[in-house]
């Protein structure tokens, strides 16, 4: 694998961000400047597939940001499947062709206005739906990765990965649904979700979650999708809530 040129790198993010900020306009968040540039360096051929990417001290150090910005700009980009984690290697991009890596970047940065709310409700559609599915259509390759997924939750919601195991329950949930367009329609708006909840505190080590989750699984290896679609409804009950006050709409 081939490393980008960090020089190449720093240069064209500071480039960009200094123009922005000298035509007076509103200047991106820095994961969408971080987004921004990847997306920049891939069309211009400077990051190709199977590149890997500096590692976040080096980004933070180069780009001006922080580490916490740089890794949620990451974690975007990995739930998108657009760069993928290697262990002791780091940040890849994803062996997709540049067209398509073009599309999806383009996807993450579009989604940045959405309101919460509207993203909690889609996910609350979506979702219920997506386990209905699940619990009819699940094989046993696709309940050992729920079962996987949940155990890895359980041992860890205690710990800062809890966000991202919980997502990949749910991610769990939707491809073993057999619907690939619940599966990326959620991969769109999940990134950004998960941005608000970590921001807001939303996903406490709360037990009674992962009691949701163990029963969420146990209907879907019962096969009774509507138990399981009521179930995944009132897990999703409380932060559709609070997206609810954050909107004004109480």
């Amino acid at each position: 694998m081939v490393n980008a040129g960090h020089g190449c790198i720093h240069q064209a993010l500071t480039m960009t961000y200094q123009a922005k900020s000298v035509n007076g306009r509103k200047t991106d968040s820095p994961e969408d400047l971080v987004i921004s540039k990847i997306k920049e360096l891939i069309n211009t051929g400077i990051l190709k597939p199977g590149d890997r990417l500096p590692a976040e001290r080096k980004m933070a150090a180069e780009f001006g940001f922080g580490r916490t910005q740089i890794r949620e700009a990451l974690h975007k980009l990995e739930f998108y499947g657009i760069i993928k984690t290697l262990p002791q290697s780091g940040s890849v991009i994803n062996g997709l062709d540049i067209n398509t890596l073009d599309g999806l970047i383009s996807d993450v940065l579009n989604l940045q206005h959405y309101d919460f709310y509207s993203l909690v409700e889609t996910r609350l559609v979506l979702e219920t739906n997506a386990i209905r599915l699940c619990a009819e259509r699940s094989d046993e390759e696709d309940l050992k990765k729920l079962k996987n997924a949940l155990d890895r939750y359980k041992r860890k919601f205690r710990t800062d990965e809890r966000d991202s195991l919980d997502f990949a329950f749910h991610k769990a949930i939707a491809e073993a649904s057999h619907n690939p367009v619940f599966k990326a329609m959620l991969m769109i708006i999940i990134p950004d979700i998960m941005t608000i909840y970590r921001r807001e505190q939303i996903c406490g080590p709360n037990p009674a979650v992962v009691e949701e989750h163990i029963q969420m699984y146990e209907a879907v290896c019962s096969r009774n999708g509507e138990l399981a679609a009521s179930l995944m409804e009132e897990h999703l009950q409380g932060v559709l809530h609070f997206a609810r006050s954050k909107a004004n709409l109480l």
